[in-house]
């Protein structure tokens, strides 16, 4: 990959996130709009602009590693079945990896690959816990959730603001981190929901 300098890689990486967003979002703007929430999620944590930066440029790549999830899978209507759920849970993994060779960007390789661990260890793919899940994993697990609830996907249509705080708050403690979602809810608006 250095036949190019890392800032070309990483334009190519950032159309292919989009490009993978049109294919398990209706609206084609997951992450993007994951990346916008993140940053103020993590202004409020009072995280270092550093910090900020990392994780908002972990936001809009974190679902990179589904270039090596097929298709099909990503845009089936219904559940997946276990061998398809099996590649699903390779995302992670695939996208830190591939951000990895990036030496500008390899620092936001732990927020995409723990993006998917859950507050009480039954996430993947390290099985993390708790304060063990990096906070910027953390605060994108709770945004990434939630865009996916309020926007129409192949398999779900949307759910209201209202029906998807209400699974976050559900959640909390389990899947999520309760200080997360508390300030997630602070922020977030119906108005900031689109179709």
């Amino acid at each position: 990959m250095n036949a190019y300098p890392d800032e070309v890689w990483v334009k190519l990486l950032i159309s292919l996130s989009r490009y993978i967003d049109s294919q398990v979002s209706c609206s084609g703007r997951h992450s993007a709009q994951v990346a916008d929430w993140v940053k103020t999620l993590a202004r409020k944590f009072e995280m270092s602009e550093k910090e900020i930066n990392g994780i908002y440029w972990a936001s809009l790549l974190h679902d990179i590693g589904k270039l090596g999830v097929p298709v099909d899978v990503l845009s089936k209507e219904g559940p997946l079945n276990e061998h398809e759920w099996s590649l699903m849970k390779l995302h992670p993994t695939i996208g830190a990896n591939i951000v990895k060779m990036l030496k500008t960007i390899e620092h936001v390789a732990p927020f995409i690959h723990y993006h998917q661990e859950k507050y009480d260890g039954s996430g993947y793919p390290d099985g993390l816990r708790g304060d063990d899940i990096p906070l910027g994993a953390r605060i994108l697990a709770v945004a990434d959730a939630y865009e996916a609830m309020t926007s129409d996907r192949y398999y779900a249509k949307a759910r209201t603001h209202e029906e998807a705080i209400q699974e976050l708050k559900r959640l909390e403690g389990q899947h999520f981190d309760p200080s997360v979602v508390e300030a997630f809810v602070e922020i977030v608006t119906p108005i900031e929901c689109y179709k």
